[in-house]
């Protein structure tokens, strides 16, 4: 029998990275291919602006992006409304995120601290109440050879209370010795 070769993972690698093609090319949403220019933008959008009201034209921020090597996707050269374009794409992006962030703080099913954070109007958190089946007096939890002290039903339970009073309730699910 034929001693079976072993694998040299680290040449294996340096062999496949030095085949054609071996790369994939970073891909944009739609398979167009990624310039890095949008991330510029985003990333820089208040001193393109600053460099727009200082005086510049749009053309040639363009052309100075294009001088530091920024094209667009199909590799031509930049242009004033190519910038445009996606510095408008920009901020309806940034709008549309706001609008987002708005909303889901504003949903009342978040908990109160956070709420509490971008709403000015609430004053103090309430303070947080059980489910009622999870309350001292809730006729699953107790026990029939347990006699308790009435108590306050806001009172909360304890987490080994809890867990002793499910264990009892489903006793006879578990496993006899």
């Amino acid at each position: 029998m034929a001693p079976r070769s072993r694998l040299d993972l680290r040449r294996l690698a340096r062999d496949a990275a030095a085949a054609p093609g071996s790369r994939r090319e970073a891909r944009a949403p739609g398979g167009r291919p990624a310039t890095g220019l949008m991330e510029a933008v985003r990333a820089n959008l208040d001193a393109l602006v600053a460099l727009q009201a200082g005086g510049l034209t749009w053309d040639a921020v363009a052309s100075g992006l294009t001088a530091q090597g920024f094209t667009t996707a199909d590799g031509q050269p930049v242009t004033g409304r190519n910038l445009t374009g996606i510095i408008s794409s920009v901020r309806r992006q940034a709008a549309a995120r706001a609008a987002r962030m708005a909303a889901r703080a504003a949903r009342l099913d978040r908990p109160e601290p956070a709420r509490a954070l971008t709403d000015p109007s609430t004053s103090a958190p309430r303070p947080s109440r059980l489910a009622p089946e999870l309350s001292r007096d809730h006729p699953t939890l107790r026990s029939n050879h347990e006699a308790r002290a009435p108590t306050n039903s806001d009172a909360p339970l304890s987490e080994a209370e809890i867990r002793r009073l499910q264990a009892e309730k489903h006793s006879h699910l578990f496993k006899k010795d």
